[in-house]
């Protein structure tokens, strides 16, 4: 099981001299189990796989979305493999609004708001309504999904494969005082997760004369610890950093969660991690 990451941002793209090192696009995660292709959510991180992917043709891939905010479907309309014939994707999704997920990704790409219409896609593409409880099973892998604490709902993922797993979940809020018994449970024992944390505890609660930002949907490196000890996970990714965060900034709170989980490392664009491989591979700031 290896996974890319091509998007580690939220909220907002952010690129200037001062990103560039962890990188400016936001999500978009490529899991492979063995030949198959597994794709988490198409923020503007997907163009770039996309232009990686044209020297596999025909793809057969799996989309699945934690999540329809702008950050993680704005991507989309830039994924070349769509437009091309004899490619064929799977593509999941569902949140607490009633609107299907083949309708919010025609939306955006709507007049005024993008000028080539869906009905342009060449590619065949089979759309998927999904719940909580649902199982997906592919040729080699399952997906369980478990609901998050987020404005509008959203989804975090374990993939079980060969006798490995891991769980994305970005976008997710922490409870006070309460782990998230769903996230949990979806975690127990998992070789690697990869989880928001957005927010430092100053940002979070508003200290220092910042401005709080309980209710927004996102966590902190310190949650992403809590979650990772308690559901007793191998290996911790911290994830879906906010556009604000320079590389300095991103480093520090690598340093501070490797303090209390020494098996924790922030995500990066270029990022690759083979999960059957025992250790983490180098963080950008070794």
């Amino acid at each position: 099981m290896i996974i890319r990451f091509w998007g580690v941002r939220g909220s907002a793209p952010s690129g200037n001299r001062g990103t560039a090192g962890v990188g400016g696009n936001t999500t978009c995660v490529e899991v492979r189990c063995g030949d198959e292709l597994i794709i988490f959510d198409s923020g503007t991180g997907i163009r770039n796989l996309g232009m990686k992917l044209l020297g596999e043709m025909p793809i057969k891939g799996h989309i699945f979305y934690s999540h329809v905010h702008r950050d993680h479907i704005q991507g989309f309309p830039f994924f070349t493999p769509l437009y091309i014939p004899g490619n064929e994707f799977d593509i999941y999704g569902g949140t607490s609004l009633p609107t299907p997920i083949e309708e919010v990704l025609n939306q955006q790409m709507t007049p005024p708001c993008f000028p080539v219409k869906m009905d342009t896609l060449g590619a065949k593409i089979n759309y998927h309504g999904i719940k909580p409880g649902n199982v997906i099973e592919g040729e080699n892998f399952k997906v369980t999904l478990a609901p998050l604490y987020h404005p509008n709902g959203s989804y975090g993922y374990r993939i079980d494969y060969d006798g490995r797993s891991i769980v994305f979940a970005t976008d997710c809020e922490h409870r006070e005082g309460k782990l998230c018994e769903g996230l949990s449970k979806l975690c127990e024992n998992t070789d690697l997760l990869i989880y928001d944390a957005q927010y430092t505890e100053a940002e979070y609660y508003g200290k220092d004369g910042q401005m709080p930002r309980i209710g927004w949907g996102h966590s902190t490196w310190n949650e992403a610890v809590k979650m990772a000890e308690a559901a007793k996970v191998d290996r911790l990714i911290l994830f879906h950093h906010d556009p604000s965060h320079n590389d300095d900034f991103v480093k520090k709170i690598e340093a501070d969660a490797r303090e209390v989980f020494p098996r924790s490392m922030a995500a990066f664009e270029g990022l690759e991690v083979d999960v059957s491989q025992p250790d983490l591979p180098p963080s950008m700031f070794d």
